[in-house]
């Protein structure tokens, strides 16, 4: 019926190769609560918007949902050629928010379109939360930035190079977790390699997308419930993963009425 509950992608597969995290088997909530997002099984891609953390959306008092409001709710979708278009209607921000994916050869185009419903400009930010497994990463390429800051601890990780970060991920211990910021950074691009010899490339606008968000989870995360080993490289249009704080902050993404905002960010695979 073209409908689908949260539009997300269950798999994403490349020579028969899945870049995404597969569904729990036997899902269960945590035993103690982690927030929303984790009450319903976590995995493959989901997009957040118009936050990642929970908050009140900026001049309302209206408390936006832990990871976003489109997770939760029914798209339309529908196939065009080689391009899987899904589209929702958002109320906070009023907004229809459309994501299609084209396939071109070995790359996946990455095409977001923000269409305002209101009356009054919208504000947001935008964050791919693809998971990946994170256990197959042999290697990490990312660009410089001004800072590395430790989102979940608060403070800046003493970490002073791209370099120094991507041995830190690999170096983590079974049942560790973090989420990292990597600010004003000075490119848009992430690769990756894995142990089944493919790598990965992300680009993107890193103008649009100043932080780099980094979501390591190596069995620790949620603690007492069902942990998962997966890893998220985030493009942030904003300072951190909360609206309102990016906001205060003066980076956000916006929408004035009657308009329509796009961009784009490309996967290759090889």
């Amino acid at each position: 019926d073209n409908k689908a509950i949260a539009a997300r992608i269950a798999a994403l597969r490349y020579a028969g190769h899945d870049l995404l995290s597969s569904p729990p088997v036997g899902f269960r909530s945590p035993e103690r609560f982690c927030g929303e997002y984790e009450t319903r099984p976590v995995y493959g891609y989901d997009d957040c918007f118009p936050t990642v953390d929970p908050c009140l959306y900026p001049g309302e008092e209206y408390q936006c949902r832990d990871h976003g409001e489109l997770c939760w709710h029914q798209w339309h979708t529908e196939i065009i050629g080689t391009s899987l278009i899904c589209s929702t209607d958002c109320h906070h921000p009023s907004v229809n928010f459309k994501r299609k994916l084209t396939f071109e050869g070995n790359s996946i185009r990455w095409h977001f379109e923000v269409t305002s419903l209101s009356e009054e400009k919208s504000v947001f930010l935008h964050v791919m939360h693809a998971l990946i497994p994170q256990r197959k990463i042999t290697g990490i390429e990312i660009p410089e930035c001004r800072n590395i800051f430790d989102e979940i601890k608060s403070e800046e990780t003493g970490l002073k190079s791209s370099a120094e970060v991507g041995e830190h991920l690999l170096a983590f211990q079974p049942g560790s977790f973090g989420m990292y910021l990597l600010k004003e950074i000075a490119d848009g691009f992430v690769k990756l390699k894995f142990s089944n010899g493919i790598k990965l490339e992300l680009r993107f606008d890193h103008i649009l997308f100043p932080t780099l968000g980094i979501w390591w989870n190596n069995g620790g995360y949620p603690e007492g419930g069902q942990l998962r080993t997966e890893c998220a490289f985030e493009p942030i249009p904003g300072t951190c993963s909360d609206l309102s704080k990016s906001f205060r902050d003066g980076v956000y993404l916006s929408v004035e009425p009657g308009k329509t905002v796009v961009w784009e960010i490309m996967w290759t695979v090889t």
